[in-house]
């Protein structure tokens, strides 16, 4: 005989396992919504970086082909700046060359040698300097002549031609006026003498010809010196200046 059941001598059965909680349908989906969206996330970041890139790249090339053209141009500006020389003025082949004070040139010296500097009681103390060329004359020169009648200078202008130097006496006119006397200067008729017997200044202009003998192509003489009282013309510096020289 046996006594009582005691409860825990009664047999249960052992519990049933618990079942897997299945996922819900949404959450899985929406896993892999999130998944994707970061995969393109992931994309799109490394896109816009690679095109950032590339434009930097590009701008980059760009800046510096664009310097680098600049920089030729002004270059080359610069080295036609340096090579580009002014234009040269010829001068002419018979225009007379600027005096320069003191200077004695060709015809400076020939006179020298032909007149000198003395001339009776006429001594040019500073002898003979190039002048400043008038009226169409390829060179000039000048002594001043000193004595006891006076001073006087002696400019004698050479051109290429006797016509030439004839035709300078007209130009000339226009500064000194007309002349109060005309006459030759050798007795065989040859050579043309002009007198000037101004108020303030008289003068002597004069020049020779093919006939005339001794005789230099082209030459025009002319004598100036301050008026005195004289009587006449005949006493007159610069006619007696014209008459002591060795001409």
């Amino acid at each position: 005989m046996t006594g009582p059941e005691r409860p825990e001598d009664v047999y249960r059965p052992p519990a049933a396992p618990t079942p897997p909680v299945e996922s819900d349908g949404d959450d899985a989906e929406e896993s892999q919504e999130v998944a994707r969206v970061r995969r393109r996330s992931r994309v799109v970041v490394i896109t816009v970086i690679a095109a950032s890139a590339t434009l930097l790249l590009g701008l980059t090339v760009a800046i510096v082909m664009l310097t680098t053209g600049l920089l030729s141009a002004i270059g080359d500006r610069g080295g036609d700046a340096d090579t580009e020389k002014p234009a040269v003025v010829e001068q002419e082949p018979d225009d007379p060359q600027p005096v320069r004070a003191g200077e004695c040139g060709e015809l400076c010296g020939a006179l020298e040698s032909e007149i000198g500097v003395d001339a009776g009681a006429w001594t040019a103390e500073a002898g003979w300097s190039d002048a400043e060329p008038e009226v169409g004359a390829t060179a000039a020169a000048t002594a001043v002549f000193t004595s006891d009648l006076g001073t006087g200078t002696l400019t004698v202008l050479q051109f290429d031609t006797d016509e030439q130097a004839a035709q300078a006496v007209k130009d000339l006119g226009t500064r000194i006026g007309e002349p109060v006397f005309q006459t030759t200067v050798f007795d065989d008729g040859s050579g043309t003498r002009y007198d000037y017997d101004g108020a303030l200044t008289s003068r002597v202009l004069w020049h020779l010809d093919a006939q005339s003998t001794p005789h230099e192509v082209g030459r025009l003489y002319l004598i100036e010196a301050p008026a005195n009282d004289a009587a006449d013309f005949s006493e007159q510096a610069a006619y007696q200046l014209y008459l002591a020289l060795p001409l």
